[in-house]
């Protein structure tokens, strides 16, 4: 979709993220489809809904059906909790006993993995007169969060249930997605712990096991509900089978710049800090880009990756710099200082490209589009919101 000057004149920058809504609740379906209506999706919107903007993708998937929004921290609930006051929100990660309160306020559900932080919300629920909704984690061999096998989880999640003011939403586990031996193992542990709940008349509530990857790889550890982030943006989960060919899982976002200066280089002339590129023979024309790894385009992508203008590709040439980043286009006919550079996405480069190109992963690049990089939303073709991280202070003085 081509941006026209009056926009990037209110935003101060020629340097944009066009987010399609349209192509996250698409993918979304898709989504929806392949699990099938019994099973619950709970839309995992933390880093900012993958470098999105969160409250504008949460209106999106709630619109498509979502059943829950998942973050990461207390603070990303809070944001949506002041849009979305209706909406089921789940912390993943570890809220501190001294946010108890202000789950309970805000209506806000955290993960649980101990007693004693399970303790701690009991009694501020009790306090306020309310009851507060808890997702129980198990370490089914992740190693990052959860109560693992040797803490005895069956006893533990009896304790936690028992708590007065503390309601059990769910209980779950994260695979760690090394190989099938090993997810296998993980599904068959947190079954076990989940059968000696029952056989002891626990009620564990939704059971979820998968995220994006797992939802699509397992079909049979779907259960109750699965967590999907990265393929909503278009981080279509890896080694799916032919089955899955209708669902294409399209990149929901194209960064983009415009040229800012070309000029011609003699052979031998070098660019950017350092001598890692040089003119070749003959010399060349080289463009220059206002955008850089402060704009969350990284400096590994230097003398590495590969941009498109006019539908050609040029190279990144020398190291990118922090605000700006230089390229070859010594072979694009007619190219001009002005002209759309298409950096990632836009069915031109691919994520999974440039993850190689910057020894990375699909989401770290996602999630790492700077705060000063101003995102465009559009539905059907047409611009219906932005958002200007800089346009408004969020400072605070004490």
């Amino acid at each position: 979709m081509k941006i026209d000057d009056t926009m990037l004149r209110r935003l101060g920058r020629q340097t944009w993220y066009l987010i399609d809504l349209d192509v996250i609740a698409s993918n979304f379906r898709d989504m929806r489809t392949i699990v099938g209506s019994g099973v619950k999706i709970a839309a995992v919107l933390k880093a900012d809904a993958y470098g999105h903007g969160a409250v504008i993708v949460a209106g999106t998937v709630l619109e498509a059906g979502a059943d829950m929004l998942a973050v990461a921290t207390l603070s990303e609930a809070l944001e949506l909790r002041r849009v979305y006051s209706e909406a089921k929100i789940v912390v993943m990660g570890h809220t501190p006993d001294v946010f108890a309160d202000v789950l309970i306020k805000n209506g806000i559900m955290p993960t649980v993995f101990d007693a004693g932080n399970a303790a701690a919300f009991s009694a501020a629920a009790r306090a306020a007169g309310r009851c507060l909704s808890i997702h129980i984690k198990l370490d089914t061999g992740m190693n990052r969060l959860g109560i693992k096998a040797y803490e005895d989880p069956v006893g533990a999640i009896a304790k936690i249930a028992s708590m007065q003011g503390l309601f059990v939403e769910s209980v779950f586990t994260h695979l760690a997605l090394r190989d099938r031996a090993s997810d296998v193992a993980q599904f068959a542990l947190f079954e076990e712990i989940l059968a000696g709940c029952a056989a002891r008349g626990i009620a564990t509530g939704l059971r979820h096991v998968g995220d994006s990857i797992g939802a699509v790889r397992y079909p049979e550890f779907r259960l109750d509900m699965v967590r999907v982030g990265a393929a909503l943006f278009g981080v279509r989960p890896g080694r799916m089978g032919p089955e899955y060919d209708a669902f294409p899982f399209l990149q929901a976002s194209t960064f983009t710049t415009r040229i800012a200066r070309i000029r011609h280089l003699d052979s031998g002339e070098m660019v950017s800090y350092d001598d890692s590129w040089k003119a070749p023979a003959g010399g060349t024309m080289v463009a220059t880009l206002p955008v850089g790894y402060a704009d969350g385009y990284p400096r590994r992508f230097g003398n590495r990756a590969q941009v498109s203008i006019r539908g050609r590709r040029a190279p990144v040439i020398g190291l990118v710099c922090m605000d700006q980043t230089m390229v070859d286009v010594g072979g694009i006919e007619g190219v001009r200082e002005g002209d759309d550079v298409i950096l990632l996405g836009g069915g031109a480069v691919s994520l999974n490209e440039a993850s190689e190109w910057g020894s990375t992963n699909r989401n770290e690049l996602l999630c790492g589009i700077g705060r000063r990089v101003p995102r465009l939303y559009v539905r059907e073709d047409r611009l219906v919101a932005s958002d200007d991280r800089l346009a408004t202070s969020t400072i605070r003085w004490f």
